[in-house]
């Protein structure tokens, strides 16, 4: 019975390590839109920098300050470094991500680190869909004692 299980929970935690692998490939491939409309709205800004500027208030024969004292071409360069900001933020995320995941699956694979894939599995149940069933499943096949004992706990 022993030996059964050991094989059940090798072809468990394989089939984790391979889900934890897709799982980084989805995560990564997240990014891409991301990028896609970082570098679309970037070059937006540049092309209608001017126009944008009359749309937050810069008025052609008037002073060029808004009601709170700032001025409409910093405004639009402090928008731009907002959003700029954001975009690289949300790809070093999804690149942080893919990669977390990737760790955890060569982990899984080789047995280590039970602590650190245990918790991972608790984060990915923020990941919805796939995530949440990938976690929900790695806290399961990772809870079993004779898995903890492949890992060397207890």
């Amino acid at each position: 019975m022993a030996e059964q299980s050991t094989a059940e929970d090798a072809e468990h935690l394989s089939a984790l390590s391979i889900g934890h692998f897709i799982l980084s490939g989805v995560a990564l491939l997240g990014a891409v839109p991301t990028l896609i409309y970082g570098v679309a709205g970037a070059k937006l800004m540049d092309e209608f920098g001017s126009d944008l500027s009359m749309a937050m208030g810069d008025i052609p024969g008037q002073p060029g300050l808004d009601p709170f004292g700032g001025n409409p071409d910093a405004m639009l360069q402090d928008l731009g470094s907002l959003v700029t900001t954001l975009i690289v933020s949300a790809v070093v995320l999804a690149v942080v991500t893919a990669v977390h995941l990737l760790v955890v699956g060569v982990l899984i694979r080789k047995r280590r680190w039970w602590t650190f894939c245990y918790l991972t599995g608790w984060g990915e149940c923020l990941m919805f869909p796939f995530g949440t069933i990938l976690g929900i499943f790695t806290i399961l096949v990772l809870s079993r004692p004779s898995v903890k004992q492949v890992f060397g706990i207890d």
